[in-house]
């Protein structure tokens, strides 16, 4: 597996230069490192801000499962996708609600075929809310499929 986490991680993340706002550190509550995330107050309704992973080194032809934690805290505070780069136009994950502001995992499986995918595009979209805000962490590529729940 591949840790590509932002305090300890040894992937390539970057800011998108095209989009409204950038993704920002913001301290753990335990103290050990950071996660990135948009606080509500950042950019107006509508706005986008997009973190992209670039997987330069994955071997081509084997599948992965990504992993991720997420919290979308406050309410109307936004929508959160996650896109492909063989896959542009429709996101391959979305959640727009958080039912509480606990911590929970997403995954998405990546399958290397005919067409690699060579990036991985967090977005996320503001929304009405003015607190809270929308947080990714422990971001883990894995090979293989995703076990199931």
């Amino acid at each position: 597996s591949v840790d590509c986490s932002f305090s300890r991680g040894v992937c390539d993340w970057k800011q998108e230069a095209d989009d409204d706002f950038d993704w920002n550190p913001a301290d753990r509550d335990r103290g050990d490192g950071y996660y990135m995330a948009v606080p509500a107050f950042v950019g107006h309704k509508n706005d986008m801000g997009r973190l992209k992973l670039l997987l330069t080194d994955l071997k081509p032809k084997s599948s992965y499962c990504l992993t991720f934690s997420y919290r979308l805290a406050g309410e109307k505070v936004g929508k959160l996708r996650v896109f492909l780069a063989n896959k542009k136009n429709a996101p391959v994950w979305e959640e727009n609600k958080g039912k509480d502001e606990k911590w929970r995992t997403g995954k998405i499986e990546i399958f290397q075929g005919a067409e690699t995918t060579n990036s991985v595009t967090f977005e996320s979209e503001r929304g009405k809310g003015k607190t809270g805000e929308i947080g990714v962490d422990n971001v883990i590529l894995i090979s293989g499929l995703c076990p199931e729940d």
